[in-house]
């Protein structure tokens, strides 16, 4: 049998009153007396490690409902101590507070000026100036002298799996992943692994180790190509702190400018200002790019 739209209507509204609504921020803790509403307690999720930000709420929700009870005892504790009022605790309070302040006052002025729009045209700027390079997938084996280096040359020669030989032999944190660095520039490596990865073929290796500080490589060009930029989602978070930087620097510079600033050594000998000393000559340009691998260490 249907069911009418006035019975339907008249059903839901009984269970609307039937049925108390959840306020909206409703009080979650009170302990001696003060009041912490739901918004309260869920505003410290913030300040938890990354991992466990994106935890549910409801489950993180009683971690966070404890933490703020305790919290306030422990502050409620130390203020009866009279803690607060010691030389060092005042001195740290006001240092905090001064740091807070600036941040606060820096990051106001450049947060309207570092939108999604001035990101992208920093982007496309800075890919114009891209260079045209080729880049390499390079692998590679470090072990601690020649003699193993050429032992490791000697199983390639013999048919050896590179991969494998990386996985056995290398010391370098890559050698699970068959020594694998990835894509890489010219100007990205050590001079001497630059050199001798890019006189290579694709799919050949080293028949001579390579030394650096870190010891002895045995590479192995898998691939070579046009170097590609970076996408812009890549690399807008990375442009959106560098912009932030920049924009932070030249506001101090002004604020410098407008100051009586005098530097002294620790002898007492006026030291020159940071625009009175004489610039360094210019680094060329460097684009920005997805992060590469860190230089092959050593394992610990």
């Amino acid at each position: 049998m249907k069911i009418s739209l006035l019975r339907t209507v008249s059903f839901v509204a009984f269970l609307g009153a039937a049925t108390p609504a959840m306020a909206a921020d409703p009080v979650v803790a009170t302990v001696d007396g003060k009041n912490y509403t739901y918004s309260q307690v869920m505003e410290t999720k913030s300040a938890l490690p990354k991992q466990y930000q994106s935890a549910p709420d409801d489950k993180i929700f009683p971690v966070l409902l404890n933490q703020i009870v305790d919290t306030y005892l422990i502050n409620k504790a130390a203020q009866a101590s009279g803690i607060a009022d010691t030389p060092d605790v005042k001195k740290s309070l006001e240092k905090a507070k001064e740091e807070i302040v600036a941040q606060a006052f820096l990051f106001g002025k450049v947060k309207d000026s570092i939108t999604d729009a001035a990101v992208k045209a920093k982007y496309d700027e800075v890919i114009k100036k891209f260079p045209q390079e080729k880049e390499a997938h390079i692998r590679h084996i470090l072990v601690d002298n020649k003699e193993t280096a050429m032992a490791v040359i000697k199983a390639l020669k013999n048919n050896g799996d590179f991969k494998k030989l990386a996985q056995s032999k290398s010391k370098d944190s890559t050698a699970a992943e068959g020594g694998d660095l990835g894509f890489l520039r010219k100007s990205e490596l050590p001079q001497e692994l630059g050199e001798a990865a890019f006189a290579l073929k694709a799919g050949s290796y080293s028949t001579e180790p390579v030394k650096t500080d870190f010891g002895w490589h045995v590479l192995m060009v898998e691939e070579v190509r046009d170097a590609k930029p970076p996408k812009f989602d890549e690399v807008k978070n990375e442009l959106k702190t560098l912009m932030t930087q920049e924009a932070i620097v030249k506001i101090v510079k002004e604020l410098r400018k407008g100051a009586d600033v005098k530097l002294f050594d620790k002898n007492g000998k006026p030291m020159p200002l940071e625009e009175e000393k004489k610039p360094e000559a210019p680094a060329a340009a460097a684009p920005a790019a997805p992060k590469a691998p860190e230089a092959p260490s050593e394992k610990k």
